[in-house]
């Protein structure tokens, strides 16, 4: 159920554009968005990173320079700190703490320094208070937008207080302030802050000798590599890496384990294939199962991150298969596949016989095998690697689908066929063969197995597991393996039909949609049509929707496999009749697909007899509509067939083709004309060429106009009617025609009423008028993807004039308030503002340092597009946000006199150029039926709940937009309701491809309830985007519903 919303009634100017309550004081946000960053920068580093004071009273206050060296564990208080002594001379051969530029040295204690008198009563006592302060600090601090100049003297104060530390103390505290020096590494935005904490990890943790500390610290420098990998430079990389090489040599398995883990995030590409691949692999024997997994683990990400694993690791691999445990044998067996595919055709010696085979196809075995496993996710793992594995051999790969008793590839004669054959051979033993007639059921151990072996019939155990997830794994693999191999597909299509009898929903439609993507390759026959028939009749609508999808992906091979598929469509049809859409879509891909077996059965379809009249048919029976899409889709690719219609059918399609265009073709058939309007459009779309080349012609037309003094308006409209046109008739312009229409309508708009600022006497427009305006704003802004650059600016550009001219006309107005545009005016230049600036920084931005590891570690970003040239603001735009950003005090009046000679002076916008690669958000109601909902009242008591089910398909919906969506439902009496569906209502479109990137389907139930009415009345239902409180964009048409709530009964 979704959740019922009341609409409010009023709202702040942010929200609409009509009232408002009294702002104090206004002001432009792009002047308080540098107030911010200069003024308020330093106050926000030092809100955000005050708690680390709290460790001042611990360090004790330092003299500028060198750090003075203070020995001891504890610190003592306030009250009773001894005076530190002076810094002793360094020798020349202590080790200097790498440092940074711009970061004070740091000097480490020197081990003569006479210890602390008097510390050791408090040192306990010290130690928690301090291990609860750090704590505390963990819990509270915010690393976010740190200036570099506060992190280092936050880095250098932490650093300090590890330096104070006894090695001997409690590591609890030294693990707290490593911890608390990887968040401000992992938060760090500069090289020079990353290497500068780095520099300081590294240098702790090569004087540290408490295990514990080192796993932590060895964690942290993980951590920030996972978050700050690209900014770390290669020398570093070196550095970090050769460390954690030092730490495998710990007695610690936990260090070991979290070294493993550094290894395989920062060693290069060229040092893992030549040392730590080989160092690793000497821990995949380690004592504990935790180092062995961790081993393995490593060797994959160096694999990952383009090292060359070598191919003798296989045999490693595959012993810790073996594994007792069960992480061991999932790394293992990741390690296993990922060496078959990196090394297909290397030969390797087989097991148990003489000959050799490739290491693909052992490994094919190897991960067949897993599939027995006693584990669960590992059965899982081996059933989703499965599918990857595409170079396998033919004999392997076909092994999967067979349960014979088989031993690498051989069949294993039961002991009564090996009789059996001895006896009818007739022969005696000759002695010269050694123990030729012993007793044949006496056999090697070794040399067969009493269960499935290899290969043999790994898929079928998939599909027979007991788990879901191992069926829906191993489905899912067959479908893989059969898009590679035309020939497995055929092989595997009686598997995934029965699957189609599977008690788990789940797993029912991944064998339909498997199906679905391997139709190509396959011919459907009468006995597997009939199991699958048989399932039309599931409860479920996405199974049922599914199996319209794969039935019309499939080709049948007789006529009477067709009549078989129509005859049960047409049934399920009648007992549910919520999925006409779904079946006339897959009428349409079976006329297609079968325009000769249509033909030859559309007699028999349509009831036509050779001597007599039958009477015409209803064009509104959904059944007879399923034949009649049948057969004008098969008449698109076999027109013989349109002589087989009987007469009346010629006048049903003229109507279909108006109603349905999108299921029936267009054909030639006599009495199906078109207005004129439509041939002249079309006609001049023929002679472009294209329909690019057509909405080029528009475009240099409009340029012509902007450029004409008089009757602009009505030149412009007419080429808006162009534009709405060209989308109609061509799907794939739509995107970028609407944009462009509802562009120059906006424009349109905005010329019409920059009329009325010229002279005292205009007639003020409309609220409606501006109303509509702001709507087309929001519109373009939110409804649309695909924009580039020049597209947002534009689109930017045109909201500001809007603005601009609706603060100017109610000031003129004098009836309404003008805080609410003067504010909406001011919300829309700072956010122009912004993204100008934003736009500039990251064009300014440096390139990556040399040596970092860009190109390896992160996707490529994609370049912003400019058709055109570099697109930059027009000369109002510039000139607005100059005004404005000089007043210090924006209030409406003053606002007023300084916009008010731009606003009557501006020029025409020009439109953006045509993007073919913008798509906007569309909407198209399904349920309830805007046909059949006019017959069927919904009757319900007053004060009642009646659930009416919702379903609507929406086209080019980003992701970010699904919060946004509302169900709009508006009573008789004006009183509207806004329901929020929720995110699982929202399903991926299926389609043969498999899902669709930005098209889905939202499928639920809303309620309505109302007190009692005289007579039934129209309910809308309309989808809409919430853009902003109190502004609904729609997407479609409402769907209206007769709705009758009828007073309660009293009494018998």
């Amino acid at each position: 159920m979704a959740l019922a919303l009341k609409k409010p009634h009023a709202g702040s100017y942010v929200e609409t554009v009509d009232g408002a309550p009294p702002v104090k004081k206004l002001r432009l946000q792009a002047v308080a968005a540098d107030a911010k960053g200069k003024a308020g920068k330093a106050g926000n580093v030092e809100r955000k990173l005050h708690v680390l004071s709290q460790l001042d009273a611990y360090v004790g206050s330092a003299p500028p320079g060198p750090l003075p060296t203070i020995s001891g564990a504890g610190v003592l208080p306030a009250a009773q700190a001894a005076p530190a002594p002076p810094p002793p001379a360094q020798p020349p051969q202590q080790q200097q703490i790498p440092t940074n530029a711009g970061a004070a040295p740091v000097i480490p204690p020197a081990a003569s320094a006479p210890p602390a008198i008097g510390v050791s009563p408090s040192v306990s006592t010290n130690s928690r208070e301090l291990l609860e302060l750090l704590v505390k600090i963990t819990d509270e601090i915010s690393y976010e937008d740190v200036d570099l100049a506060e992190l280092k003297e936050a880095a250098g104060k932490i650093f300090q207080l590890y330096q104070l530390q006894e090695k001997d103390s409690d590591t609890s505290i030294r693990v707290k302030l490593l911890e608390l020096l990887s968040g401000l590494g992992c938060e760090s935005s500069t090289e020079q802050a990353v290497t500068l904490i780095i520099d300081y990890f590294i240098f702790l943790l090569r004087k540290e000798s408490s295990q514990k500390v080192l796993a932590q610290g060895m964690m942290c420098l993980y951590r920030i590599g996972q978050r700050r990998k690209h900014l770390v430079p290669i020398a570093y990389n070196t550095q970090v890496a050769h460390l954690a090489k030092e730490q495998l040599r710990s007695g610690s398995t936990h260090t070991q384990k979290n070294a493993m883990l550094v290894i395989g995030g920062f060693a290069t590409k060229i040092e893992g294939e030549r040392h730590y691949v080989w160092k690793l692999a000497y821990y995949i024997d380690s004592q504990d199962s935790g180092v062995r997994a961790q081993a393995l683990h490593a060797l994959l990400t160096l694999g990952e991150r383009g090292s060359l694993l070598p191919a003798v690791l296989y045999k490693r691999a595959v012993e810790a298969m073996k594994d007792d445990y069960e992480t061991v044998r999932k790394e293992a067996l990741r390690l296993v596949f990922m060496l078959g595919n990196r090394h297909p055709d290397f030969v390797i010696a087989s097991e148990r016989q003489q000959e050799d085979i490739r290491m693909i196809d052992a490994a094919f075995s190897k991960v067949c095998e897993a599939l027995c496993d006693l584990s669960l996710q590992i059965r899982v793992l081996a059933a989703e690697l499965l599918g990857g594995m595409t170079a396998v051999s033919r004999e392997f790969l076909h092994q999967t689908l067979d349960k014979k008793l088989m031993s690498n590839l051989r069949r294993k004669r039961t002991a009564h066929e090996r009789g059996a054959r001895l006896v009818t051979s007739g022969e005696w033993s000759s002695g010269k063969r050694w123990a030729d007639d012993a007793p044949q059921e006496h056999l090697d151990a070794r040399s067969i197995s009493i269960i499935a072996s290899g290969a043999c019939g790994a898929l079928i155990h998939g599909l027979e597991d007991e788990f879901l997830e191992v069926r829906t794994a191993a489905v899912a693999s067959m479908c893989k393996l059969a898009l590679s191999r035309p020939e497995f597909a055929v092989t595997s299509l009686d598997f995934l039909v029965d699957m189609f009898n599977d008690e788990i929903e789940d797993v029912r439609l991944k064998a339909i949609y498997s199906l679905t993507a391997i139709a190509r390759h396959i011919v459907l026959r009468e006995d597997q049509l009939e199991i699958m028939l048989s399932s039309l009749e599931d409860y479920s609508v996405d199974v049922r929707e599914g199996l319209h999808l794969m039935l019309g992906a499939c080709r049948v091979s007789t006529q009477t496999c067709l009549l078989m598929v129509v005859q049960k469509l047409l049934d399920v049809l009648a007992k549910y009749p919520q999925d006409r859409h779904s079946t006339y879509a897959c009428m349409r891909k079976i006329g297609q697909k079968h325009p000769h077996l249509v033909m030859a059965v559309a007699v028999h379809l349509l009831y036509v007899h050779p001597f007599f009249e039958t009477p015409e048919r209803d064009v509104e029976d959904p059944a007879y509509l399923c034949v009649l899409i049948l057969v004008f889709n098969a008449a698109e690719h076999l027109v013989p067939i349109i002589s087989l219609l009987p007469t009346a059918t010629h006048r049903h399609y003229a109507y279909l083709r108006d109603s349905m265009p999108n299921l029936v073709p267009q054909l030639p058939i006599e009495g199906a004309s078109s207005s004129s309007a439509t041939h002249r459009i079309d006609d001049a779309v023929r002679q472009a060429g294209s329909s690019a080349e057509y909405l080029q012609m528009i475009l240099s037309h409009i340029e012509e106009i902007f450029t004409m003094a008089d009757e602009r308006v009505e030149l412009l409209q007419t080429a808006q009617s162009n534009l709405q046109r060209l989308g109609a008739i061509d799907a794939g312009m739509y995107g970028t025609s609407n944009f462009l229409e509802t562009f120059l309508a906006a424009q349109i708009q905005i010329e019409q009423m920059q009329r009325c600022t010229s002279t005292q006497r205009s007639r003020v427009p409309l609220k409606e008028s501006l109303a509509a305006l702001i709507r087309n704003c929001l519109k373009l802004q939110h409804t649309f993807s695909g924009l580039n650059y020049g597209d947002i600016l534009q689109v930017k550009q045109l909201r500001l004039r809007a603005c601009a001219l609706h603060l100017v006309l109610v000031v003129r107005d004098r009836s309404q308030s003008a805080l609410g545009p003067c504010q909406m005016l001011l919300q829309t230049a700072g956010d122009i503002s912004e993204f100008i600036k934003a736009n500039t920084r990251d064009e300014k931005e440096e390139q990556p340092p040399v040596g970092a590891l860009l190109p390896l570690l992160e996707p490529e970003k994609p370049k912003k597009e400019s058709p055109g040239g570099d697109t930059q603001p027009d000369s109002f735009t510039r000139q607005l946000l100059s005004k404005l950003d000089a007043i210090s005090d924006p209030k409406p009046g003053r606002v007023f006199r300084e916009i008010l000679p731009l606003v009557q002076q501006a020029p025409p916008l020009a439109l953006p150029p045509a993007n073919e690669k913008i798509r906007r958000c569309v909407a198209n109601i399904l349920e309830p039926c805007p046909l059949q909902s006019q017959d069927n009242v919904i009757k319900v008591t007053a004060g009642l709940i009646a659930a009416v089910p919702f379903v609507a398909e929406i086209d080019n919906l980003l992701e970010s937009q699904k919060a946004d969506m509302r169900i709009k439902i508006k009573y008789p009496d004006q009183h509207m309701h806004t329901v929020v569906p929720k995110m699982t209502d929202f399903k991926p479109i299926m389609t043969e491809q498999g899902e669709h990137e930005t098209n889905v389907r939202l499928r639920t139930t809303i309620l309505l309830s109302h007190s009692v009415w005289t007579e039934a009345s129209l309910v809308e239902i309309q989808l809409c985007l919430a853009v902003r409180p109190g502004s609904e964009l729609e997407l479609c048409k409402p769907a209206k519903v007769l709705f009758a709530p009828k007073p309660v009964r009293r009494g018998i």
